[in-house]
């Protein structure tokens, strides 16, 4: 349990700094944001409503009273990440211009796997 425990915390710490702290980046729209969202082919207005999406399923994922919500955090945090994945491949991004998306894709998915584990092994005590 301990080390589920560990496992969990470590991707979901990541999770937060690169997803928390990257709506924080969009909600100020800073130019590496513009310069990035446009080179993919995304309008700038998309860049708030990414940050707000970012940063409500951030939360949404460690707010115990939000329970019920975390399932969707998750879920839409996946698809974000991949999608992210898609569309840098599609414009000819080579893997360094995408491989933070992948590391944070895979951090959501160790995060979200432990906290499967963690709640399963809560439930049967």
């Amino acid at each position: 349990m301990k080390s589920n425990k560990i496992i969990y915390w470590i991707a979901t710490i990541i999770v937060l700094l690169f997803v928390g702290l990257g709506s924080i980046a969009d909600l100020l729209q800073i130019d590496a944001i513009k310069q990035s969202i446009t080179a993919i082919g995304f309008p700038l207005y998309v860049i708030p409503f990414f940050g707000v999406l970012k940063l409500l399923g951030s939360l949404t994922i460690v707010i115990p009273a939000l329970k019920r919500l975390k399932e969707g955090a998750y879920a839409g945090l996946f698809f974000y990440f991949i999608g992210a994945t898609y569309c840098h491949i599609v414009v000819g991004d080579s893997i360094d211009k995408y491989a933070i998306v992948l590391i944070i894709l895979s951090a959501v998915i160790v995060s979200y796997i432990y906290a499967q584990k963690i709640e399963r092994i809560t439930a049967k005590k």
